[in-house]
């Protein structure tokens, strides 16, 4: 018997000064993943449970009445009509995704081969870019319901604007269509509001309990952990119409003290992993243990990983059969619900309609009606190593708890609802994900401008000055420059001329990328004179502090560590609060 609950959840890519998302991947999951599962489950008769966050479903609501975000208003754009900086912006940032996809669909890779080569871009080779981008996210179902999909697929370049209308129009239905589809599951559960790590909203000193020593950044708001429970619980039953009884806690975040929060919110039961149960003091057997006056189902690690990331490379009816004699008796699997079906071929439909034809499913709140086992204390921790290294370990994740405890100490009793709800979206897991080395992104800077702008949004609801500190970045990326390799040679003007050159890849602060923001800095020397290539006009540049003007200027520079700074035509200055440290070309041996 299999017990499977699949997660839904991408962050709250709206920036809080317009609503818009500042990132598509809602709206691109919405045509694989978000559909293909309730699809899936519901034409299979499969006993599954599905997670979800209101914050998802916020935004997919947002999406399916025809709101829009900066990579969709581009996509919609006539190819031939784009402006220089928007042409540039399309190239940046229309080609991120799975990178199994542009071997799946030839014309797709061919184009991203194209771009990373420098060649220039046609207005048909544009099109194709705004279709493919988009063409190439959809899953099964969606290109089953529509054959006009598969039809472009096979088409693969010469797009015209009717076929991009086409793909667009497929893409707003797959939006319209979730709703209805998740209100049909057997089971649905939900994560707290916004997804933050409910102990350390508790108390960020509880991350001792699993991490020794660390430096205490002195947030604790448990009643914001219970208010994230409740409206967690209360908006995604009302978007799917029906009581929801259990809870996946963010990351699978728990302490004794969110037991309690999690019962007082109306929660049954809730899935965390088996790491937490291994360290927990425990009686009995699973898979369902009482802890206190909830359930507890512990996630069986290695199986739920094979899913996630071992069977994307596997037939599907293969992967189906040995995950089913690996399930035995029975087992509970606790995993992301969109993000795998990125590296399966057909996003993951062979595989779970094989699955659900081979093994028994049972819904998690079928599972926890029957417990076993007890558990007389509870591990605090997360899925990751039983800890919160994530999000409290690194001293840029504690730099944002300080931020968060500073805003947090000005909401009273009187507090305004909005000032409370941007406190929510501001404490999310997102966030801190990405802060630190841990992991990396090419839109780190993006997830750092919008912590720091539902930060200011609590200040703003409130009536107050920010403080100047929310002007500074977080994320430091000094990672992400390049230093020369050789000399460049400008005069040649061909892709060779600036292949050994220094980089660095501009990250935005507290200004989202947009047409005619910068996302690269190009530099090296020919000679004893420095070349500097910034790719966005009216910017300027200063080095060392002095104006060398811009966006591309040679000077006389010895080799030499750099400090640059980039001038916007408005006169701000980036980084904010620093400069960019460049190092000298590196010696290579003869």
């Amino acid at each position: 018997m299999l017990t499977l609950l699949l997660h839904m959840h991408q962050p709250d890519y709206r920036h809080p000064a317009t609503g818009e998302p500042i990132m598509p991947w809602v709206r691109l999951h919405a045509t694989r993943g978000y559909r293909d599962v309730p699809r899936i489950v519901a034409a299979s008769g499969a006993r599954v449970t599905v997670n979800l966050v209101a914050t998802l479903t916020e935004q997919v609501d947002r999406y399916a009445a025809g709101g829009s975000d900066l990579h969709l208003d581009l996509c919609r754009a006539p190819a031939g009509g784009l402006a220089d900086a928007e042409r540039r912006w399309v190239l940046d940032h229309c080609f991120h995704g799975s990178p199994r996809a542009y071997a799946w669909f030839p014309a797709w890779g061919e184009l991203r081969r194209r771009r990373d080569a420098g060649d220039r871009f046609s207005a048909p080779d544009l099109r194709d870019v705004q279709c493919w981008c988009n063409l190439a996210w959809f899953g099964a179902t969606a290109l089953e319901d529509m054959p006009e999909l598969a039809e472009l697929r096979r088409k693969a370049r010469g797009f015209s604007e009717d076929d991009k209308s086409t793909i667009l129009a497929a893409q707003a239905r797959c939006l319209r269509e979730l709703r209805p589809l998740y209100a049909a599951l057997p089971e649905v559960s939900a994560s707290p509001y916004a997804h933050p790590i409910l102990p350390l909203l508790v108390n960020t000193a509880h991350a001792r309990r699993c991490m020794g020593e660390l430096p205490d950044p002195g947030f604790a708001a448990p009643a914001d952990a219970l208010d994230q429970l409740r409206a967690g619980r209360d908006r995604v039953a009302r978007w799917v119409g029906h009581e929801v009884v259990g809870a996946w806690p963010s990351e699978g975040s728990v302490s004794p003290e969110v037991v309690g929060l999690l019962a007082e919110a109306g929660f049954q039961w809730f899935a965390t992993d088996e790491g937490i149960l291994d360290r927990s003091d425990r009686s009995g057997t699973g898979p369902a243990w009482q802890v206190g006056p909830l359930v507890g189902l512990f996630r069986d690690r290695a199986l739920s990983d094979r899913v996630g990331f071992t069977y994307a490379d596997w037939p599907g009816e293969q992967a189906a059969a040995d995950l089913a004699g690996r399930v035995g008796e029975g087992a509970v699997l606790v995993l992301d619900g969109e993000n795998p079906w990125e590296s399966y071929a057909d996003a993951g439909a062979s595989f779970l309609r094989a699955l659900f034809a081979r093994v028994r499913t049972r819904t998690c709140a079928e599972t926890a009606r029957e417990p076993s086992g007890r558990v007389s204390r509870l591990h605090t921790g997360s899925w990751i190593d039983a800890n919160f290294r994530i999000w409290i370990g690194h001293e840029e994740d504690r730099e944002a708890w300080r931020q968060l405890a500073a805003a947090r100490a000005l909401l009273g009793g009187d507090a305004p609802p909005e000032a409370r709800e941007a406190m929510w979206r501001a404490e999310a897991s997102d966030w801190t994900w990405w802060y630190g080395d841990d992991f990396d992104t090419p839109f780190a800077g993006e997830f750092d401008v919008l912590f720091r702008a539902h930060l200011r949004a609590v200040y703003a609801a409130l009536g107050r000055a920010p403080p100047p500190s929310l002007d500074q970045p977080i994320k430091h990326f000094h990672r992400h420059v390049r230093a020369p390799v050789g000399d460049v040679a400008p005069a040649r003007d061909d892709h060779f001329a600036w292949s050994a050159c220094g980089q660095v890849d501009v990250t935005a602060g507290s200004m989202a990328p947009s047409p005619g923001f910068p996302t690269r800095l190009r530099y090296g020397w020919e000679g004893r004179t420095l070349h500097l290539q910034l790719d966005a006009p009216g910017w300027t540049l200063l080095v060392d502090g002095r104006d060398v003007g811009g966006p591309s200027v040679a000077t006389t520079h010895d080799r030499t560590l750099l400090r640059v700074q980039l001038v916007a035509p408005d006169g701000r200055r980036w980084p904010e609060g620093g400069h960019y440290a460049l190092p000298p070309p590196v010696e290579r041996p003869e």
